[in-house]
């Protein structure tokens, strides 16, 4: 063969196949950007957002198109925190490559994006810009309310001293909890910790309803949140791969209303679409959920809420007569053939061209809704419709206001329910940063408690926790004691019993009054009692003044010390021998060895507490010998060393008529007929005896 026509044939081949791997790598490139298209559009935004994310790595020159569309899927599926930083790559990118509509857009949700992560004065200069530029005539006037709001954010974000706000632990997981309203004695709320699918928009759960209780009344918002989690309502209301959430009852609690999505399985149907369901209870059981038919639209329909009386239900939508995004309506209840229809929409002093959401009345009238179209702290902020009297004559007017701080964030808040009494507290819901730093992080929605405040309604409970050791003076040995018992007397024949437990610990989870003295008993087995020890309350109360929560639990912290019983052998009847001090002397000597002494000066702080306790004790201190040698030297010498111990003793203070010597010599044997010196040691001893 000739080589050229060999090498023109190889260049051939190489060209071809460059040209199949060139195509191949821009089909694939265009195959994943149709697919990130296709995502968006179904609002699947969480696999949209890992799509545009694996294009614009092999693509950088599209940086501005694809980092708009990563941004606009984050605030579409209610991430905006986040949204953020991809608006400001897409402006370094440069945005001539965009629409005139998406540069638009950009503009004006950028200064949101900037809101919420409280960079208030750069939101406000966006805010301005897009003002002037905007093309948007809805967004425009969106802009002015947020102009003149951040005039005055300051007066918004002055939290009131008055309002005591803390997360329940108790109820929230790492996943959204939200939406939480009262049901009989339960909190209902809706969270996507289930995970029995995953939902495409944002990578989570679907929603599910849950019930939270505790052992208290769910009412007082006082409690820690602590309690009882169970998924709610079973299949009825937790339907796998839809999301079932925002529930709202009838006054008597036999009929729920509830948001339930679509599932995007049938032709027509979407991600998107949400619905109203109702069910009502029957024996205990509730019976299928069903739509509400003249009350859904074509479009979203959602955040139910039944009035007081029953009459009412109001819920948000975005149908073609809301004047910009979510507007709340109004139905109202058939009692004849028990339906709900003539919906109505509320007026413009409610609804704005931004988002109102989750209605809510309360028991004094007073209507409660979410908006970003009112201007706020950020997000949904949650605002009250209130009557107050006209300054100009003695009339009624209505007027709206924003909550403010603590209960509003630079997050979304929204959800608000009361459940005490008199409407002094509630939950509500906020996807606010937990450690209030400069910049928002993006969290999951939670669940919050609140409790309206005043110094008068400053709630402080003081119990008494501690600890009880065990002391053996003689040994001269410390531990933690568990099992002992303790009594505490609350006054008259009120009496609270506890125990400690394995590191001697103990807690009288009861509320101690200031100002008073409380008279404590300690017992355990083998230990000297420790009867009427007195703890006093009294100047120890805290300054109401000076507290910042509603709530206070104050910790009175004490110890006791038990000295172990030298006298308690455990021994019964004739088996029963008196305790023993390991006194060892030199041959056939009675003097004190300083190791002698040093376990007297023990027994001798032991025995001044015993005395003080059992002041008629009289005791006896023998000493005693082993059978070698005579029977009279023995005793002898027994009393030598008795007495030489009892002396030592009565020189550190004890006194005379307490103690007495008596020398046993070898009469008393521990262990007669001794054969070897360890026998013979043994029976070598000083005891102590109680005669008295």
């Amino acid at each position: 063969m000739n080589p050229k026509n060999q090498s023109q044939k190889s260049n051939s081949i190489k060209l071809t196949l460059t040209l199949i791997l060139l195509f191949a790598f821009f089909t694939g490139c265009s195959s994943v950007y149709q697919k990130a298209e296709s995502e968006f559009d179904r609002a699947a935004y969480n696999k949209a957002i890992t799509l545009y994310q694996s294009y614009l790595t092999k693509n950088p020159a599209k940086a501005a198109q694809i980092n708009y569309k990563i941004a606009e899927a984050y605030r579409r599926s209610n991430r905006l925190q986040t949204a953020l930083s991809y608006y400001n790559k897409t402006k370094e990118a440069g945005t001539d490559q965009l629409t005139a509509g998406d540069r638009d857009t950009l503009r004006y949700y950028t200064a949101e994006a900037l809101k919420v992560n409280k960079k208030y004065e750069e939101a406000k200069a966006q805010f301005e810009d897009y003002k002037k530029f905007g093309i948007n005539q809805k967004l425009k006037k969106l802009a002015q309310t947020e102009i003149d709001n951040l005039e005055n954010i300051d007066q918004i974000a002055e939290e009131n001293k008055y309002v005591t706000v803390v997360a329940c632990d108790g109820i929230n997981t790492e996943n959204s909890d939200f939406a939480p309203t009262k049901w009989m004695n339960k909190l209902i709320f809706s969270s996507d910790r289930r995970k029995e699918a995953t939902y495409e928009g944002t990578g989570q759960g679907f929603y599910d309803l849950y019930s939270f209780e505790n052992e208290n009344d769910i009412s007082d918002t006082t409690n820690a949140c602590v309690g009882t989690v169970r998924l709610w309502g079973g299949e009825i209301f937790n339907k796998t791969g839809v999301h079932d959430a925002s529930a709202t009852f009838s006054p008597d609690g036999k009929t729920v209303i509830f948001t339930r999505s679509g599932n995007g399985d049938k032709k027509g149907e979407s991600d998107k679409e949400v619905s109203l369901y109702t069910s009502s209870i029957n024996n205990g059981i509730w019976t299928d959920a069903k739509p509400l038919t003249y009350v859904n639209s074509s479009y979203w329909d959602g955040t139910p809420h039944i009035s007081k009386d029953g009459k009412t239900l109001y819920f948000s939508s975005n149908r073609a007569s809301s004047k910009g995004g979510l507007d709340i309506y109004k139905a109202s209840y058939n009692e004849r053939d028990k339906t709900w229809a003539n919906v109505k929409r509320l007026g413009d002093d409610i609804n704005t061209e931004g988002n109102e959401m989750f209605p809510y009345i309360d028991e004094k009238g007073r209507f409660f809704f979410a908006s970003n179209g009112h201007g706020g702290l950020g997000g949904l902020d949650i605002l009250v419709q209130e009557e107050i009297k006209n300054p100009n004559d003695a009339s009624m007017i209505k007027k709206i206001r924003n909550v403010g701080a603590p209960i509003n964030s630079a997050g979304d808040d929204f959800g608000l329910t009361f459940t005490e009494k008199e409407d002094k507290g509630g939950y509500f819901t906020s996807k606010r940063e937990k450690n209030e730093s400069e910049t928002i992080k993006e969290t999951d929605d939670d669940i919050y408690r609140f409790h309206l405040d005043s110094l008068d309604l400053r709630m402080i409970r003081y119990v008494l926790r501690g600890t009880v050791e065990g002391i053996d003076k003689v040994q001269n040995t410390r531990s933690f004691l568990s099992g002992v018992e303790l009594d505490l007397n609350l006054g008259g024949s009120n009496i609270v019993k506890v125990s400690t437990d394995g590191k001697g610990k103990f807690l009288f989870d009861t509320s101690l009054v200031i100002g008073k003295m409380y008279d404590i008993d300690v017992n355990a087995a083998g230990y000297l009692p420790k009867n009427d020890n007195a703890f006093s309350t009294i100047n120890r109360g805290l300054d109401k003044s000076k507290l910042t929560q509603m709530y206070t639990l104050v910790y009175f912290d004490t110890a006791f010390v038990l000295t172990k019983d030298f006298f308690e052998t455990g021994g019964e009847g004739e088996d029963m021998l008196p305790p023993e001090i390991e006194i060892l002397y030199e041959l056939n000597k009675a003097t004190l060895t300083s190791d002698a002494t040093q376990k007297l000066d023990n027994f001798v702080v032991f025995l001044k507490e015993y005395l003080t306790m059992y002041p008629n004790a009289k005791l006896t201190m023998g000493s005693h010998t082993d059978s070698r040698g005579s029977n009279r030297y023995n005793q002898r010498l027994s009393q030598r060393r008795a007495n030489s111990a009892v002396n030592y003793i009565l020189s550190k203070g004890i006194s005379k008529e307490k103690i007495k010597a008596v020398g046993y010599g070898e009469n008393r044997l521990k262990i007669p007929n001794a054969k070897n010196e360890d026998e013979h040691q043994l029976n070598r001893r000083t005891t102590v005896e109680v005669v008295k």
